[in-house]
């Protein structure tokens, strides 16, 4: 028999440095219709590992909202934006970004890595996992800009320039100052500031 009992988080792994079965992403969709995982678990496959996310909190959510009302008002024609869409960068990996923005003309179920022009994480109690592994993912997909937006600290990380790597430019930007996206319509830019607090 299975648990569903997430593991101990402050120990260390007891599969740690033994091969472990790696489930392609159709397969753990599989997993959530036949209710051996739950529809509302948040989780992500990284290279065929079923990952757990962390939860959400008012601060969270608070910003989300924010940002879809704002973008909900100023996405120009010829472009889209979805919050909390399923990516499915390959057959082994799937994320689960609070926004992502692309062409219209690409249909969401075929997006991939570089039809993305602008994928935001906001970081709460993620920050190390958004931050740290998160970035050579989408890069390596040919994400085309990531922004990681620190919650508590009121700042958003801006990556530019995938490569295989990692992103070859990271910036700090304060919530002062207004996010400008590269790739993406000017017309979704906003400074944290003029957001509010949540």
């Amino acid at each position: 028999m299975i648990s569903s009992a997430p593991a101990t988080r402050d120990a260390p792994s007891l599969a740690e440095g033994l091969r472990r079965r790696r489930f392609p992403v159709a397969d753990v969709v599989r997993m959530v219709e036949l209710g051996l995982i739950q529809e509302d678990e948040r989780l992500e496959v990284l290279d065929g590992e079923i990952v757990e996310m962390s939860p959400k909190g008012y601060r969270h959510e608070g910003l989300k909202g924010a940002i879809n009302r704002l973008w909900g008002r100023h996405c120009p024609d010829g472009f889209d934006y979805m919050q909390e869409t399923g990516l499915y960068l390959s057959e082994w990996t799937y994320l689960e970004p609070d926004f992502v923005v692309f062409p219209a003309s690409v249909a969401l179920r075929e997006l991939k890595g570089p039809d993305v022009l602008l994928a935001i994480e906001v970081a709460d109690s993620s920050l190390d996992y958004d931050l740290g592994r998160k970035p050579g993912i989408y890069a390596s997909f040919g994400v085309q800009e990531l922004w990681v937006i620190d919650v508590p600290r009121r700042l958003t990380h801006v990556h530019r320039d995938p490569g295989e790597h990692g992103y070859s430019r990271i910036e700090r930007v304060p919530a002062s100052s207004r996010l400008e996206p590269l790739h993406a319509p000017a017309a979704l830019g906003f400074a944290l500031d003029d957001l509010g607090r949540s």
